[in-house]
């Protein structure tokens, strides 16, 4: 038998009965069910012997001794309602479903979820960069917000810094794909990650679970669930991970890409009155671990412009090698997993919250939800750009004592709800305002480029830094309200509309090495151009601990408004031939991801525009073969302009390249999606998910800085610079021939799990396998071209073994991931025109251990 889905933690709330069932089962023990309908949720008496069978299984109405797939409750639209009958592309994950794919962290759903890609080698850092339908932001700045909105109990989450979640005490996980301007409007123009935990409830329970496995993982969590009056509710839960680190550092022998984190969250419910409900939600997050340094990958193919001048005067004078020489030596170091950086790199976070929630049932057809949050971010993160043993590319914000301190954010939110319904419930609605406020201050970054010592002169040293901070202000104001009117019992249309504000200020500050303060026993040290140095000798010692001083100061701000509209129409099947029960829904939608200023530390602030999409999408939801076989699936078109991407940019005080935003200006996605679950027999369950997508980028009018052959005069629109010892060329690129970033043309997932009731417990293994194709994880345009960031499979094998003890209080679990130890690329940082090489980031290797939980 399989296990019922109870309120204790770590699982959902209600067995679910679907639409139109009636049912009657005689017994001396019996137990309310709850399934929704047309008209919100109604009990039934179901035996609590079968309900606790019934994960995620349910009785048929047809047949009560054959077991049927569940029906699963969705808040994609802000109310509760059947999935079935929901016109949105939405994946959604319980408690149950969570635990038994084995996803433990947001990363973990880039297997079981279509058409979504949590970048977790997005640069070095551990962040939450997070792509649907290949949309998302490789920036991680306080400038700029990414196409994905993350949503923790409705609160959105502004900042990737810590976002990386740990799934712990988690009711459900929902992908909801595609814009979802109208009432997840926040700069979802890919769509939005919804998490909901359990809320405290009016019962003593609990839990406490411990997890082991190989690279020393050692992992435990807990809730507890107290009643502190008959209407107050308090609930606490944590989380610790730890595990070594997998990636093999031969330059100082250090293990990277460890864990290291902490999380709790304490609730308190106050039922105040049968129609008032208060929520306080209290948390707190830390990571504190090492980077992902990257192998670096050599491109013979380019001669980077950075590499050329920094060769000549500072790095083979010093090292005896070029950059090329240092990568191939890194190249050679082991396996994929085996790198060679001289800064190696840790990063910090810490995240802090509070949100109130309030509802308020005005009357049986009129409630009114308050949403108020705050949520502060600190973080710091070191970079080693370049992927090899020198200092040749290095970004941090901790190294150099004046500026060692964490970027800090602070966010503030409100929002208000009206949910209501009219005419005998044949109408619908959702109505709400939403302001947000952020700020975001002390995000330096500091570049390196050595000190190389000598350089090509005995009495010369090369030593090439900036340090810049960032300071952003963001506020936006929305309305929005969403209508769904049923026109009959099987024709149903919504429309949707909301007006969104945002503005946003930066100000940039550059600094400068003091020349001054660069000997530690206080020779003199005369500049000369380009980052080198003249200096005594002997008696010269570098100074780590040197002076900075100011060089500019920009400031500039920027507004943007929209208004986002949607409409939808929707037919529900009624049981015909084949099909028990099902929809199928046309919508069209669109979103709108705000612009801003490019963090760009050349010259002024420029101004990047607001991203937009039209969107269509033709949907189906079908139950077919007495419920036990689902198919949803959704064709869509999407047509974007200005998508929002990445450039380079030379930063003129080191003739280093720097990131920037940029706009696309015509882009478009377009494919189809299916979710299949197939109950084979009353034990075996068979999942089969798939997208297949064609991104096309239109028009994309960028830049492109390349060496320079001085015989020749520059080509037409060029504009050809003197970086003392090389001539580089920035000419115009058409970059239209391009792939998206991070969209993967075709993605599988294939999974089986059996349920074995015995008398020592219930036993479910599983076995999962997931394909990702044609990705690319290119940056700048020459490492588009070269192919070497182009990924043909990302193959991922994984095996579970759960039992359930009889008393359902202990669960175990053998676990395996990654099991025949692939090697394929995740991402990687390919600064290829200026640096001639690039860094590549591969997958985790095989992970194997055991989990065992204990509920009370």
């Amino acid at each position: 038998m399989v296990p019922q889905a109870s309120t204790r933690s770590g699982d959902t709330g209600f067995a679910l009965i679907p639409p139109r069932a009636t049912i009657t089962i005689m017994s001396r023990c019996v137990m309310p069910v709850f399934f929704p309908s047309r008209k919100g949720f109604r009990p039934v008496l179901m035996t609590a012997a079968v309900a606790s069978a019934l994960s995620p299984f349910q009785i048929s109405p047809a047949m009560a001794e054959s077991l049927v797939l569940e029906e699963v409750v969705v808040t994609a639209r802000r109310r509760a309602e059947s999935l079935q009958e929901t016109p949105v592309a939405v994946t959604a994950l319980d408690a149950s479903a969570l635990r038994e794919a084995g996803v433990r962290n947001l990363s973990d759903l880039n297997q079981v979820a279509p058409s979504i890609d949590v970048a977790s080698a997005n640069g070095n850092a551990p962040l939450a960069n997070v792509y649907i339908r290949g949309v998302g932001q490789r920036n991680s700045g306080a400038n700029i917000d990414s196409g994905v909105g993350i949503y923790i109990d409705d609160v959105y989450v502004s900042r990737p810094d810590g976002a990386l979640l740990d799934l712990n005490d988690i009711q459900s996980v929902q992908v909801l794909r595609g814009p979802q301007g109208t009432l997840f409007g926040k700069n979802t123009t890919g769509g939005a990650l919804v998490f909901t935990t359990n809320r405290p409830t009016d019962e003593f329970e609990g839990s406490v679970g411990f997890r082991i496995g190989n690279y020393d993982r050692l992992d435990a969590d807990f809730v507890v669930n107290a009643p502190l009056t008959d209407n107050l509710w308090t609930r606490l839960s944590g989380v610790s991970r730890s595990r070594d680190g997998y990636i093999d550092n031969v330059f100082d022998g250090e293990d990277y890409m460890d864990e290291d984190r902490q999380s709790l969250i304490w609730q308190t419910r106050w039922v105040a009155t049968d129609d008032l409900t208060l929520d306080l939600n209290v948390n707190w997050a830390e990571t504190d671990q090492t980077m992902r340094p990257q192998k670096c990958m050599p491109v013979p193919e380019v001669v980077g412009w950075q590499a050329a001048i920094f060769d000549a005067i500072a790095i083979v004078p010093a090292t005896g090698r070029s950059v090329d020489e240092h990568c191939a030596e890194a190249r050679a170091a082991g396996d994929a997993n085996t790198v060679i950086s001289d800064l190696g790199g840790d990063y910090y976070s810490e995240n802090q919250g509070a949100s109130l929630t309030a509802e308020w049932a005005i009357n049986d057809d009129l409630s009114l939800k308050s949403i108020t949050a705050w949520r502060g971010t600190e973080a710091t993160q070191n970079d080693d750009l370049d992927s090899i043993g020198v200092p040749f590319l290095h970004r941090t914000n901790t190294v150099h004592p004046s500026f060692n301190h964490p970027s800090e954010s602070d966010q503030y939110s409100q929002e208000l709800q009206l949910v209501g319904s009219a005419f005998d419930d044949r109408l619908q609605y959702v109505t709400g305002v939403y302001w947000f406020q952020e700020e975001t201050s002390g995000r330096i970054n500091t570049n390196y480029l050595g000190p190389f010592d000598p350089a090509i002169a005995p009495n010369l040293i090369f030593f090439s830094t900036t340090a810049s901070t960032l300071a952003a202000d963001n506020d936006a104001v929305a309305a929005f309200a969403q209508l769904e009117w049923e026109f009959s019992d099987n024709w149903r249309g919504t429309i949707g509309l909301r007006y969104t504000d945002e503005s946003r200020e930066l100000e940039r500050v550059n600094y400068l090495p003091d020349p001054s303060t660069l000997d530690a026993n206080g020779g003199p040290v005369i500049p000369l151009s380009g980052g080198l140095y003249v200096v005594q000798r002997p008696g010269y010692e570098f100074n780590p601990n040197f002076a900075f001083v100011e060089n500019d100061i920009a400031r500039d701000e920027s507004d943007n408004n929209d208004v986002s509209p949607m409409a939808s129409l929707q037919y529900l099947i009624d049981e015909f031939g084949w099909i028990d029960q099902g929809s199928i829904y046309l919508t069209y939608s669109e979103g709108f991801l705000s612009g801003g200023l490019s963090e760009a530390p050349t010259g002024d602030l420029e101004e990047f525009e607001p991203e937009e999409v039209e969107n269509w999408e033709l949907g189906f939801k079908l139950d077919l073969a007495q419920r036990r076989l689902r198919i949803n699936g959704a064709l869509f078109s999407s047509d974007y302009v200005n998508r929002q991407l990445t450039t380079l940019v030379i930063n003129p005080e080191t003739n280093s390249p720097s990131g920037a935003t940029i706009n696309a200006a015509k882009s478009s996605i377009e494919g189809v999606e299916l979710e299949t679950t197939w109950l084979a027999t009353d034990n075996l369950v068979l999942s089969f998910n798939m997208t297949l997508a064609d991104g096309d980028i239109e028009e994309f009018d960028d830049i492109q800085i390349l060496t320079a052959d001085p015989t020749m005069a520059p080509g037409p629109g060029c504009t050809r610079t003197n970086l003392t010892l090389v001539l580089v060329d920035a000419c115009p690129n058409d970059r239209s021939d391009e792939n998206l970033p991070r969209l993967a043309e075709q993605t599988y997932l294939l999974a089986a799990q059996y349920t074995l009731d015995t008398s020592l417990g219930t036993f479910m293994p599983r076995v999962q396998a997931s394909w990702k194709m044609d990705m690319d994880f290119c940056f700048d345009s020459s490492s588009c071209q070269v192919g070497y960031w182009f990924e043909d499979e990302q193959f991922e094998l994984s095996a579970r073994l759960t039992w359930i003890s009889p008393s359902e209080r202990w669960v175990g679990s053998l676990y395996g991931t990654n099991l025949t130890d692939e090697e394929y690329l995740v991402g990687g940082t390919a600064l290829v025109e200026s640096e001639g090489v690039g860094g590549q980031a591969y997958a985790p290797p095989r992970m194997y251990g055991a989990e065992l939980q204990y509920r009370f």
